[in-house]
Order: C-alpha cells, then sequence, then structure tokens
C-alpha cells in the first residue's frame, strides 16, 4: 500500500485492565497532531516492526511530516519524511531517505485491519511478492462497518483478485513464449492463455484465502474496518486512544491522488 494505509473498540480496550494491555503489548506512543493525539500500543508479536517504529521515534523522523495519503472510511497514511509541514513539495530525490524494507510478520487472523489497527504501508506484490513492508511509512485503518453479507461478497471479490494476480504472474513467466507464439501461431497463443488461467484457478482452489473469522465477523460489524486489506499487509499495533482524531483526519478533504487539499501536520511521536 505504498500507492499503496479506526470508532474502533476503543472504549472497549482502554476500559479493559491490565491483561488487555498486556496482550497487546507493552510499548505505547503518542502521536500530536494538528488536529489532536492519538494513542497507539504496539504489538510484542511484531518485534521488527515493533522496533523499527520506535527507533524512529526516538531519532524524531516523523516529528514535523504531514500525513501524505488520506483514502476516506479505509486508511490514514504517514510517513514520507520529504513531505513537512514547513514545505508542502517534496525535497529532491537525491534528499530523501532510501526506501528500506523489513521483513514482514503478518500474525494473520490474529492480528486484521478493524478500524484502529496500526499497519506498515509497503510496494504491491508485483514488485514486492515477499510483502516487505516500508520503514517509514504506515497507516491507521478508519474504515467503516461491514454486514456479513458485505463480507462474503468480499470473500468472493478476493477470491477472483487472486485467482486475476496468480494468471498475471503466470503471463509474465511466460512473457517472452506468449510474444512469440502472438505473431506466428495465434490459436496457440490462445491455448496458453487458457492453460495458463486454468492453473491459476487450480492453484488457487488448492489454497483458497482463509476465510474470515466469527471475531473478524462481529468486530467488522461492531466498529468497522478494512477487510480487504487482512494478510497482506503487517499489522502491528493498535489505536487505545483518540480514535475520534484519526476519523477526524480521515474526513480531510483529498485530491484526485488521495493527497490531502490541506495539510494535517504530526507534530512529534512520543514514547509513553
Amino acid at each position: 500500500m505504498m500507492a499503496v494505509a479506526v470508532v474502533i473498540t476503543v472504549l472497549a480496550a482502554v476500559a479493559c485492565g491490565d491483561g488487555k494491555r498486556d496482550a497487546i503489548g507493552q510499548t505505547q506512543v503518542r502521536i500530536e497532531t494538528s488536529e489532536g493525539d492519538i494513542v497507539v500500543r504496539l504489538y510484542d508479536d511484531t518485534p521488527l516492526h515493533r522496533d523499527n517504529f520506535v527507533r524512529h521515534v526516538k531519532e524524531g523522523v516523523y516529528d514535523g511530516i504531514l500525513f501524505n495519503r488520506i483514502v476516506p472510511d479505509m486508511v490514514i497514511q504517514a510517513g514520507d519524511t520529504s513531505l513537512r509541514a514547513d514545505a508542502r513539495t517534496p525535497k529532491s530525490s537525491a534528499d530523501k531517505q532510501p526506501a528500506e524494507t523489513i521483513p514482514a510478520e503478518i500474525v494473520y487472523p490474529r492480528h486484521f485491519h478493524k478500524q484502529g489497527a496500526l499497519a506498515a504501508a509497503r510496494e504491491p506484490d508485483s514488485i514486492n511478492p515477499q510483502r516487505a513492508s516500508s520503514s517509514l511509512q504506515w497507516y491507521i485503518v478508519t474504515g467503516k462497518k461491514q454486514t456479513s453479507a458485505q463480507l462474503a461478497e468480499l470473500q468472493a471479490l478476493l477470491y477472483e483478485a487472486k485467482v486475476a494476480a496468480r494468471f498475471e504472474q503466470l503471463q509474465r513467466d511466460h512473457a517472452d513464449e506468449l510474444a512469440a507464439l502472438k505473431t506466428t501461431d495465434r490459436q496457440a497463443y490462445q491455448e496458453l492463455l487458457s492453460s495458463l488461467q486454468i492453473e491459476a484457478e487450480e492453484a488457487l482452489a488448492k489454497n483458497p484465502p482463509a476465510p474470515f473469522t466469527e471475531t473478524q465477523k462481529q468486530t467488522y460489524a461492531r466498529v468497522g474496518g478494512a477487510p480487504h486489506l487482512d494478510g497482506d499487509y503487517t499489522v502491528f499495533g493498535e489505536v487505545v486512544e483518540g480514535m475520534p482524531i484519526a476519523l477526524r483526519i480521515g474526513r480531510t478533504p483529498v485530491d484526485a491522488k488521495e493527497h490531502p487539499r490541506r495539510p494535517v501536520q504530526i507534530k512529534r511521536i512520543v514514547i509513553e
């Protein structure tokens, strides 16, 4: 989600005692924005992402930057360190930090894209099949509620999308052969395409996307989220305070490229 990132059960999370806090980790950070503060707690079972985020926070990497992407009813995204409150236009490419990545830590379905989830952005599967995360960019889920019927429909769409993605990958794997047949033997070209389509369908039939769990269904119906992102991105924390602030940021007007039309600044992030 580099091109491609929350009312979460915030009250429930806050109301839960120390046992709940222990379950989701001990590291808590406060994101101070121009709209108000958002407090997130980082998961201990995604240690690479937790430690990476903490390191950047301690170094002040995010202080003064702007939210760089807002997808209405889905996510608010930040971490583009070239986009700062005192410079609306990005720096030259020579000034930008290298696009470092972190190995994926997708703990699914334990951690999913409920409203309030904190997750790492990444490049798409076509150039990043390992689903490695950006070391800098992250997002908070602000998605809306989903009914059981909507989730069932989404499950079917996700299956079709994965078949299509597998078919596209097979076409890339056979690109030279397809290119040659397209100009010399049109029938053989169509037959190869058909066989690759069947291969893609058979591959997904053997390893279909996991159905949504009861916990996911109940959570998406109660507080909302972005279920279409599940299992594809590393979720490494969740909002425990200030969800209304995240939702307010999510209502910021955006342009056609999902860039906020007015600046929403991260003043600083601190470890609590």
